[in-house]
């Protein structure tokens, strides 16, 4: 009986143990040291491995996902988060399932696989909702908010971010609070940027003030707890706000308090910091010190840096040359990113790929197919807490992530129920004029930025009963409520607003315009025959000189 007891007791100071350490590990990955963090956690995982403790191996898999997000290693995140999503799931565990599929919808958007994304996060606030886990719901609120932002929606964004600091700070969770409203900041940085991209400068003023007022709280709150990782974010991020705003004495103020917390940084950090100040430096004229910071920044590729900052690394390098005169160099650099950004293209590609095969090996398809006709009610149930506006959620499935409008997906749910509408419609097919020369001549990423700014343009100049598609490739589709008569007048306006944006926002000598197709119910009475019609338009339009409106 004694040698029972004495292996009772073991037993339990085992366990004790092992829970002490999972919690240090976290403590790590909360103060900024999260390459420490995943090594005591792999280490914890590998003796619950050997001990057949499939409980204690999922918890070590789910807090690994968020490691592996913090050191900048999505794909090796994505491996054990899925199998401690599959675990808690067949185990019954709701709550433990929804941290790990908030982390699942995070890492997925870090690889830039929106749809996928916002398929883990709601399903993630689903399952903290029913067991209303503020803390779960909070983190799967935030996801669900960078999602947005990820796809140029700031008002959204700042919605749900604005809810998860707000349970953040109801349950006393300085650290969620603290990432949360980084995140915050965030997403009015991306509405002051949107606004100057339109030309609005007050607004674009407000919001990167507010960017900068939420991101010093958090930078107070990582102070506070000793997060370094954090502080570093919060001053990366006011450097650039401030640099937005041409406060650049200001912005390397921010930089010099960046080196005070890098004890414990990573390769990507520093790689982070030196092109961030790279790029102060060019907008403050400093062309010879942002060359050195950039050239250095790309030696640390090899060791582990960030793909991403190796793209704009070379964007910054070919502005630095150019700005000391040297325009050979500039030119090579500026060839690099163009070949580096059509590599990036490429890896999103393979990584699409791998990820539908690890769906087809565990059978999620199949899963997620079952599930499908009770998601809408779910969403609905979950949402009614945050407010109305986050419905939206329910059909994020159909948004472009380019463009931020909604995808041909969408318009083929649409021509479904304008099959049966009575109402007078009409429908526009939009071409971006000689699009092809600008990703021949400029880049495709400025192809990109292009059909980005063009999504924005007519979300600013349609009315609220219309809707805009991107139908694909350069091409775009309006679906416009009301009258026939007026349709024309509309996309007229839109051919305008087109041709009178400042491009060269975007890059010096770009001029964009665009041809329009229109039809109505007056034409034709299905939605793909006066779609049809449209495009004969269109291709009436372009052929009688582009830059016109063809009803």
């Amino acid at each position: 009986m004694l040698v029972f007891d004495m292996q009772a007791v073991d037993t339990v100071a085992i366990a004790e143990q092992i829970n002490s350490s999972l919690q240090h590990a976290w403590h790590l990955g909360c103060t900024g040291r999260s390459v420490e963090a995943l090594t005591l956690a792999g280490e914890i995982l590998a003796g619950a491995k050997a001990r057949g403790d499939d409980w204690l191996a999922a918890q070590c898999d789910t807090d690994i996902a968020w490691y592996c997000f913090q050191i900048g290693k999505a794909e090796l995140g994505l491996t054990h988060v899925r199998r401690a999503v599959d675990f808690w799931k067949l185990h019954g565990e709701p709550r433990q399932e929804a941290y790990a599929r908030a982390y699942f919808g995070w890492l997925l958007l870090e690889l830039g696989l929106p749809e996928e994304a916002i398929e883990e996060a709601t399903r993630a606030l689903d399952l903290a909702d029913k067991v209303a886990d503020a803390k779960a719901q909070s983190l799967a609120t935030n996801v669900i908010g960078i999602i947005f932002w990820y796809n140029k929606q700031p008002d959204r964004a700042i919605l749900m971010s604005e809810r998860s600091v707000e349970l953040a700070r109801s349950i006393g969770d300085k650290t969620y609070e603290c990432w949360w409203l980084v995140n915050l900041g965030g997403a009015h940085s991306e509405g002051g940027y949107i606004a100057q991209a339109l030309g609005k400068p007050e607004e674009a003023q407000r919001m990167l003030t507010r960017a900068l007022e939420l991101t010093e709280q958090a930078l107070d709150i990582a102070i506070e707890t000793g997060d370094r990782w954090a502080a570093r974010i919060c001053l990366g991020n006011n450097a650039d706000y401030y640099s937005h705003l041409g406060e650049h004495e200001k912005a390397l103020r921010c930089m010099d308090r960046y080196q005070l917390f890098q004890e414990n940084s990573y390769v990507r950090d520093r790689q982070q910091y030196l092109y961030t100040l790279g790029q102060i430096y060019i907008n403050y004229g400093k062309f010879a010190d942002a060359r050195s910071l950039l050239l250095e920044a790309m030696e640390l590729i090899g060791e582990g840096g960030s793909f991403d900052s190796y793209i704009q690394i070379y964007f910054y390098l070919s502005q630095a040359h150019e700005g000391l005169g040297q325009f050979d160099l500039a030119l090579e650099a500026h060839k690099k990113y163009h070949q580096a950004y059509l590599q990036n293209s490429a890896e999103r590609t393979q990584q699409r790929t791998r990820l539908a095969e690890i769906y087809y090996e565990t059978k999620r398809l199949k899963e997620v197919a079952e599930t499908e006709t009770k998601r809408a009610d779910t969403l609905e149930a979950s949402y009614q807490k945050l407010q109305e506006e986050t419905d939206i959620l329910a059909n994020a499935v159909y948004l472009d992530s380019l463009t931020g409008l909604y995808n041909r997906k969408y318009l083929d749910s649409r021509f479904k129920e304008l099959t049966s509408e009575k109402r007078p419609y009409s429908i526009a097919m939009l071409d971006v004029d000689h699009f092809k020369s600008v990703n021949d001549n400029f880049s495709h990423m400025i192809g990109d930025q292009v059909l980005s700014a063009i999504g924005t343009i007519l979300r600013n100049q349609l009315r609220i009963t219309d809707q805009a598609i991107r139908f694909g490739g350069e091409e775009f589709v309006v679906l416009l409520a009301g009258a026939p008569r007026g349709a024309a007048d509309v996309c007229e306006r839109l051919r305008s607003a087109v041709e009178q944006w400042d491009w060269s926002e975007i890059c010096n000598g770009l001029r964009v315009t665009i041809s329009i197709g229109v039809a109505s119910t007056l034409s034709a009475k299905s939605p793909n025959d006066i779609l049809a019609i449209a495009d004969q338009n269109l291709y009436t339009a372009k052929k009688t000189g582009r830059n016109r409106v063809v009803a």
